[in-house]
Protein backbone atom coordinates (compact mmCIF):
# COMPACT_ATOMS: atom_id res chain seq x y z
CA UNK A 1 0.00 0.00 0.00
CA UNK A 2 1.09 3.21 -0.84
CA UNK A 3 1.68 5.79 2.24
CA UNK A 4 1.24 9.75 1.45
CA UNK A 5 1.97 12.25 3.93
CA UNK A 6 -0.01 15.65 4.21
CA UNK A 7 0.75 19.01 5.41
CA UNK A 8 -2.62 19.34 6.91
CA UNK A 9 -1.56 22.54 8.00
CA UNK A 10 -0.42 23.86 4.97
CA UNK A 11 -2.37 26.37 2.49
CA UNK A 12 -4.59 29.34 2.61
CA UNK A 13 -7.34 27.16 3.12
CA UNK A 14 -6.08 24.73 5.63
CA UNK A 15 -7.12 22.70 7.24
CA UNK A 16 -10.75 22.22 5.98
CA UNK A 17 -9.69 21.68 2.13
CA UNK A 18 -6.90 19.08 3.05
CA UNK A 19 -9.12 17.03 4.77
CA UNK A 20 -12.10 17.64 2.24
CA UNK A 21 -9.55 16.69 -0.54
CA UNK A 22 -7.90 13.68 1.60
CA UNK A 23 -11.52 12.06 2.29
CA UNK A 24 -12.57 12.60 -1.94
CA UNK A 25 -9.61 10.74 -2.70
CA UNK A 26 -9.76 8.11 0.18
CA UNK A 27 -13.47 7.39 -1.15
CA UNK A 28 -11.99 6.60 -4.53
CA UNK A 29 -8.80 4.84 -3.56
CA UNK A 30 -10.51 2.69 -0.88
CA UNK A 31 -7.72 0.33 -0.10
CA UNK A 32 -4.94 1.59 -2.17
CA UNK A 33 -3.18 4.23 0.13
CA UNK A 34 -2.33 4.91 3.63
CA UNK A 35 -2.35 8.90 4.38
CA UNK A 36 -0.82 10.30 7.55
CA UNK A 37 -2.13 13.60 8.10
CA UNK A 38 0.56 15.71 9.87
CA UNK A 39 -1.43 18.55 11.48
CA UNK A 40 -2.59 19.71 15.29
CA UNK A 41 -4.14 17.02 16.47
CA UNK A 42 -7.39 18.59 17.77
CA UNK A 43 -8.07 20.43 14.81
CA UNK A 44 -8.08 17.60 12.77
CA UNK A 45 -10.59 14.95 14.52
CA UNK A 46 -12.98 17.66 14.76
CA UNK A 47 -12.89 17.72 11.23
CA UNK A 48 -12.87 13.66 10.65
CA UNK A 49 -16.13 13.30 13.29
CA UNK A 50 -18.47 12.47 10.59
CA UNK A 51 -15.99 10.47 8.56
CA UNK A 52 -16.41 6.63 8.47
CA UNK A 53 -14.98 4.19 10.32
CA UNK A 54 -14.03 2.46 6.95
CA UNK A 55 -12.45 5.47 5.52
CA UNK A 56 -10.37 6.28 8.95
CA UNK A 57 -8.88 2.89 9.11
CA UNK A 58 -6.57 4.19 6.18
CA UNK A 59 -5.46 7.67 7.85
CA UNK A 60 -3.14 7.94 10.70
CA UNK A 61 -2.80 11.28 12.64
CA UNK A 62 0.36 12.72 13.16
CA UNK A 63 0.52 15.71 15.98
CA UNK A 64 2.31 18.91 14.80
CA UNK A 65 1.73 21.29 16.98
CA UNK A 66 3.38 24.28 14.82
CA UNK A 67 2.44 26.11 11.79
CA UNK A 68 4.48 27.78 8.99
CA UNK A 69 3.50 31.04 8.02
CA UNK A 70 4.27 33.30 4.82
CA UNK A 71 6.46 35.44 7.67
CA UNK A 72 8.79 32.46 8.19
CA UNK A 73 12.55 32.43 7.46
CA UNK A 74 12.98 29.67 4.86
CA UNK A 75 16.96 29.44 5.75
CA UNK A 76 15.95 28.70 9.22
CA UNK A 77 12.30 27.02 9.16
CA UNK A 78 14.36 23.63 10.02
CA UNK A 79 15.58 25.07 12.92
CA UNK A 80 12.96 27.47 14.37
CA UNK A 81 9.50 25.12 13.60
CA UNK A 82 10.84 21.56 13.89
CA UNK A 83 7.28 20.37 15.12
CA UNK A 84 5.46 22.05 12.33
CA UNK A 85 3.09 20.21 9.94
CA UNK A 86 5.32 20.89 6.86
CA UNK A 87 8.73 19.27 8.64
CA UNK A 88 7.11 16.35 10.87
CA UNK A 89 5.50 15.53 7.00
CA UNK A 90 9.07 15.49 5.40
CA UNK A 91 10.64 14.04 7.69
CA UNK A 92 8.30 10.45 7.37
CA UNK A 93 9.31 10.43 3.99
CA UNK A 94 13.66 11.18 5.02
CA UNK A 95 13.01 7.94 7.81
CA UNK A 96 11.23 6.14 4.95
CA UNK A 97 7.57 5.85 7.16
CA UNK A 98 6.13 7.38 3.51
CA UNK A 99 6.39 7.49 -0.17
CA UNK A 100 5.63 11.08 -1.20
CA UNK A 101 4.61 14.12 0.84
CA UNK A 102 2.24 16.76 -0.42
CA UNK A 103 1.79 19.95 0.56
CA UNK A 104 0.35 23.60 -0.15
CA UNK A 105 2.51 25.65 2.14
CA UNK A 106 5.28 28.11 2.55
CA UNK A 107 7.34 27.25 -1.01
CA UNK A 108 10.64 28.62 0.19
CA UNK A 109 10.04 26.85 3.01
CA UNK A 110 8.92 23.69 1.54
CA UNK A 111 12.11 23.87 -0.89
CA UNK A 112 14.41 24.57 2.03
CA UNK A 113 13.12 21.89 4.35
CA UNK A 114 13.47 19.27 1.44
CA UNK A 115 16.92 20.03 0.75
CA UNK A 116 17.89 20.06 4.21
CA UNK A 117 16.33 16.86 5.34
CA UNK A 118 16.27 15.02 1.76
CA UNK A 119 18.92 16.17 0.13
CA UNK A 120 19.55 16.15 -3.71
CA UNK A 121 19.69 13.44 -5.79
CA UNK A 122 23.23 12.60 -6.29
CA UNK A 123 24.57 14.57 -9.57
CA UNK A 124 21.96 17.21 -9.32
CA UNK A 125 23.04 20.79 -8.31
CA UNK A 126 19.86 22.26 -8.02
CA UNK A 127 16.19 21.44 -7.27
CA UNK A 128 13.39 23.09 -9.41
CA UNK A 129 10.00 23.22 -9.71
CA UNK A 130 7.24 23.03 -12.76
CA UNK A 131 4.09 24.18 -13.41
CA UNK A 132 2.08 21.88 -16.19
CA UNK A 133 0.02 24.78 -18.68
CA UNK A 134 -2.84 23.62 -20.33
CA UNK A 135 -2.82 24.33 -24.12
CA UNK A 136 -4.97 23.60 -27.26
CA UNK A 137 -2.02 22.54 -29.25
CA UNK A 138 -1.00 20.81 -26.11
CA UNK A 139 -0.34 21.02 -22.58
CA UNK A 140 3.68 21.68 -21.98
CA UNK A 141 5.35 22.39 -18.71
CA UNK A 142 7.54 25.73 -17.52
CA UNK A 143 10.49 24.92 -15.69
CA UNK A 144 11.88 26.54 -13.29
CA UNK A 145 8.92 28.42 -11.92
CA UNK A 146 10.32 30.20 -8.80
CA UNK A 147 12.81 27.30 -7.09
CA UNK A 148 16.28 29.19 -8.34
CA UNK A 149 16.03 33.74 -8.80
CA UNK A 150 19.15 32.45 -10.73
CA UNK A 151 20.98 29.49 -13.20
CA UNK A 152 23.90 28.97 -14.11
CA UNK A 153 23.84 26.77 -18.03
CA UNK A 154 24.45 23.69 -16.46
CA UNK A 155 21.40 24.15 -14.40
CA UNK A 156 18.95 24.71 -17.47
CA UNK A 157 20.50 21.42 -18.56
CA UNK A 158 19.57 19.10 -15.52
CA UNK A 159 16.01 21.08 -15.39
CA UNK A 160 15.56 19.77 -19.02
CA UNK A 161 16.81 16.35 -18.02
CA UNK A 162 14.78 15.88 -15.24
CA UNK A 163 11.57 17.35 -16.89
CA UNK A 164 12.13 14.99 -19.53
CA UNK A 165 12.06 12.09 -17.69
CA UNK A 166 9.19 13.48 -15.84
CA UNK A 167 6.79 13.86 -19.39
CA UNK A 168 8.13 10.42 -20.31
CA UNK A 169 6.80 8.42 -17.51
CA UNK A 170 4.52 10.51 -15.54
CA UNK A 171 2.66 12.22 -18.79
CA UNK A 172 3.80 9.54 -21.30
CA UNK A 173 5.21 11.72 -23.81
CA UNK A 174 8.03 9.83 -25.11
CA UNK A 175 10.49 12.37 -26.48
CA UNK A 176 9.51 15.67 -25.03
CA UNK A 177 10.69 18.36 -26.94
CA UNK A 178 12.62 21.40 -25.30
CA UNK A 179 12.84 24.86 -26.42
CA UNK A 180 14.57 28.10 -24.49
CA UNK A 181 12.71 30.85 -23.34
CA UNK A 182 14.32 33.68 -24.94
CA UNK A 183 13.68 37.23 -26.81
CA UNK A 184 14.54 35.82 -29.97
CA UNK A 185 15.34 32.41 -31.97
CA UNK A 186 18.64 33.05 -32.90
CA UNK A 187 21.07 31.34 -31.07
CA UNK A 188 23.14 35.04 -30.61
CA UNK A 189 20.08 35.98 -28.71
CA UNK A 190 19.64 37.37 -25.00
CA UNK A 191 21.83 36.81 -22.10
CA UNK A 192 25.11 35.51 -21.16
CA UNK A 193 22.87 32.38 -19.88
CA UNK A 194 20.75 31.87 -22.22
CA UNK A 195 23.59 32.43 -25.01
CA UNK A 196 26.32 29.51 -23.24
CA UNK A 197 22.45 27.82 -22.63
CA UNK A 198 21.85 27.29 -26.10
CA UNK A 199 25.53 25.69 -27.07
CA UNK A 200 25.27 23.61 -24.18
CA UNK A 201 21.76 22.32 -24.47
CA UNK A 202 22.33 21.80 -28.45
CA UNK A 203 25.61 20.22 -27.69
CA UNK A 204 23.71 17.60 -24.87
CA UNK A 205 19.92 16.98 -25.85
CA UNK A 206 18.60 15.47 -28.62
CA UNK A 207 15.40 16.82 -27.96
CA UNK A 208 16.14 20.47 -28.01
CA UNK A 209 14.22 22.54 -30.49
CA UNK A 210 16.43 26.01 -29.80
CA UNK A 211 14.97 29.03 -28.19
CA UNK A 212 11.32 30.11 -28.46
CA UNK A 213 9.86 33.48 -27.60
CA UNK A 214 7.26 33.73 -25.14
CA UNK A 215 4.38 34.52 -27.15
CA UNK A 216 4.61 30.66 -29.33
CA UNK A 217 4.48 28.86 -26.13
CA UNK A 218 1.29 27.74 -26.71
CA UNK A 219 1.84 26.79 -29.83
CA UNK A 220 2.58 23.47 -29.32
CA UNK A 221 6.18 23.18 -30.48
CA UNK A 222 7.54 22.84 -27.14
CA UNK A 223 6.71 20.18 -24.76
CA UNK A 224 9.35 21.65 -22.51
CA UNK A 225 9.98 25.36 -21.83
CA UNK A 226 13.35 26.01 -20.17
CA UNK A 227 14.11 29.69 -17.85
CA UNK A 228 15.41 30.60 -14.61
CA UNK A 229 13.56 30.66 -12.06
CA UNK A 230 12.75 34.49 -11.75
CA UNK A 231 11.58 34.56 -15.26
CA UNK A 232 9.28 31.28 -15.10
CA UNK A 233 7.55 32.56 -12.32
CA UNK A 234 6.66 35.53 -13.88
CA UNK A 235 5.31 33.99 -16.69
CA UNK A 236 3.73 31.39 -14.69
CA UNK A 237 1.56 34.45 -12.71
CA UNK A 238 1.18 36.51 -16.12
CA UNK A 239 -0.42 33.63 -17.63
CA UNK A 240 -3.15 32.84 -14.69
CA UNK A 241 -3.74 36.63 -14.72
CA UNK A 242 -4.25 36.90 -18.25
CA UNK A 243 -6.20 33.69 -18.55
CA UNK A 244 -8.61 34.64 -15.58
CA UNK A 245 -9.38 37.97 -17.06
CA UNK A 246 -10.21 36.85 -20.59
CA UNK A 247 -12.72 33.93 -19.61
CA UNK A 248 -13.94 36.56 -16.89
CA UNK A 249 -13.96 39.17 -19.77
CA UNK A 250 -16.01 36.62 -22.31
CA UNK A 251 -18.38 35.39 -19.41
CA UNK A 252 -19.49 39.18 -19.06
CA UNK A 253 -19.47 40.47 -22.52
CA UNK A 254 -21.35 37.75 -24.07
CA UNK A 255 -23.20 37.02 -20.97
CA UNK A 256 -22.40 33.40 -21.55
CA UNK A 257 -21.98 32.89 -17.22
CA UNK A 258 -23.70 29.78 -17.26
CA UNK A 259 -23.06 28.45 -20.90
CA UNK A 260 -21.57 25.15 -20.53
CA UNK A 261 -18.62 25.63 -23.16
CA UNK A 262 -17.43 28.55 -21.04
CA UNK A 263 -17.56 26.16 -17.83
CA UNK A 264 -15.73 23.55 -19.30
CA UNK A 265 -13.09 26.16 -20.69
CA UNK A 266 -12.38 27.49 -17.11
CA UNK A 267 -12.18 23.92 -16.00
CA UNK A 268 -9.10 23.29 -18.46
CA UNK A 269 -7.56 26.08 -17.30
CA UNK A 270 -7.99 25.64 -13.96
CA UNK A 271 -4.94 24.40 -11.64
CA UNK A 272 -7.13 22.94 -9.14
CA UNK A 273 -7.68 20.07 -12.13
CA UNK A 274 -3.82 19.53 -11.96
CA UNK A 275 -3.01 19.09 -8.53
CA UNK A 276 0.56 19.62 -7.42
CA UNK A 277 3.99 19.18 -8.93
CA UNK A 278 7.12 17.66 -7.50
CA UNK A 279 10.37 19.10 -6.64
CA UNK A 280 12.80 17.87 -9.25
CA UNK A 281 16.20 16.71 -8.34
CA UNK A 282 15.02 16.71 -4.47
CA UNK A 283 15.84 12.64 -3.10
CA UNK A 284 12.52 12.28 -2.74
CA UNK A 285 8.79 12.75 -4.21
CA UNK A 286 8.05 15.88 -2.69
CA UNK A 287 4.51 17.48 -4.05
CA UNK A 288 3.73 21.12 -3.78
CA UNK A 289 0.32 22.32 -4.20
CA UNK A 290 -0.66 25.71 -5.03
CA UNK A 291 -1.09 27.72 -2.28
CA UNK A 292 -5.33 28.72 -2.84
CA UNK A 293 -5.92 24.93 -2.79
CA UNK A 294 -9.47 24.00 -2.45
CA UNK A 295 -10.25 20.12 -2.09
CA UNK A 296 -10.66 19.53 -5.58
CA UNK A 297 -6.67 20.23 -5.98
CA UNK A 298 -5.57 18.39 -2.59
CA UNK A 299 -7.55 15.19 -4.20
CA UNK A 300 -5.47 15.97 -7.88
CA UNK A 301 -2.40 16.29 -5.62
CA UNK A 302 -2.74 13.29 -4.06
CA UNK A 303 -3.58 11.56 -7.49
CA UNK A 304 -0.74 13.00 -9.08
CA UNK A 305 1.69 11.52 -5.71
CA UNK A 306 0.10 8.16 -5.76
CA UNK A 307 0.61 7.89 -9.86
CA UNK A 308 4.51 8.94 -8.95
CA UNK A 309 5.24 6.31 -6.18
CA UNK A 310 2.82 3.80 -8.60
CA UNK A 311 5.64 3.78 -11.53
CA UNK A 312 8.72 4.48 -8.85
CA UNK A 313 9.21 7.74 -10.48
CA UNK A 314 12.52 9.01 -8.08
CA UNK A 315 14.37 5.60 -8.79
CA UNK A 316 13.75 6.60 -12.52
CA UNK A 317 15.14 10.28 -11.79
CA UNK A 318 17.87 7.78 -9.66
CA UNK A 319 18.74 5.97 -12.47
CA UNK A 320 18.30 7.64 -15.68
CA UNK A 321 20.07 10.66 -14.50
CA UNK A 322 22.99 8.68 -13.48
CA UNK A 323 22.95 6.48 -16.39
CA UNK A 324 22.19 8.78 -18.68
CA UNK A 325 22.63 12.31 -18.12
CA UNK A 326 25.12 13.34 -15.66
CA UNK A 327 28.67 12.75 -16.58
Amino acid sequence: MIKIAIDIMGGDKAPVSNIGGVVDFLNDFKGQAKIYLVGIREKVEEHLVTISDSLLSDVEIIHAPEIISSNDSPSRIVKNKPNSSMIKSINLLRDGIVDAVVSAGNTGCLLSASFFNLGMIEGIKRPALFAIIPSINGDFLICDVGANSSAKPNHLLQFAQMSSIYMKHQIKIDKPSVGLLNIGSEANKGSELTKIAYNLLSDKLDNFIGNIESRYIFDGKANIVLCDGFTGNIVLKLIEGVTHYHLELISSKLDLTNNQKIINMKKEYDYEEYGASPILGIKGLVFKSHGSSSKIAIYNALKTAHKACSINLLNKFKNLIKEEYVS
